[in-house]
């Protein structure tokens, strides 16, 4: 934070560079060998604008990694922004290339699959309504 008038001015800006790749703990160490992210706004990363109902961030998939089926009770926005990937909601399969945009509701079961040559990137956003 910043120092403004003698007042704390809360951190409004970052640069994904300025952030470290990281990957979850609790993930099969398969996963995490195929997929990375840098989380931007929310969490307690260093370096993060702290934020405590949203998080938003970007990820990296290697091709032809799949990021496994699973849900959470928290929706989900994607941005694809490059690479090309077999993306499932629920019953719904589909491609997804550079802008297009994905929302899982909560508890919607999701995958996807880097169907391309070079890293997946995705712009992801989560939070909590009420």
């Amino acid at each position: 934070m910043a120092i403004e008038n003698n007042m704390e001015v809360p951190q409004v800006h970052v640069n994904v560079k300025d952030v470290e790749w990281t990957a979850s703990p609790q993930y099969p160490e398969e996963l995490r060998r195929v997929y990375r992210y840098k989380a931007l706004i929310g969490g307690s990363w260093p370096g993060v604008i702290p934020q405590q109902d949203i998080l938003m961030g970007i990820l990296e998939l290697a091709p032809g990694a799949i990021y496994s089926a699973h849900a959470h009770p928290a929706p989900e926005l994607y941005y694809v922004m490059s690479g090309t990937a077999r993306w499932t909601v629920n019953e719904d399969t589909f491609d997804a290339e550079p802008g297009t945009a994905i929302y899982h509701a909560p508890d919607a079961l999701h995958r996807m699959i880097n169907t391309g040559n070079e890293p997946l990137r995705v712009c992801w956003v989560w939070w909590a309504p009420d």
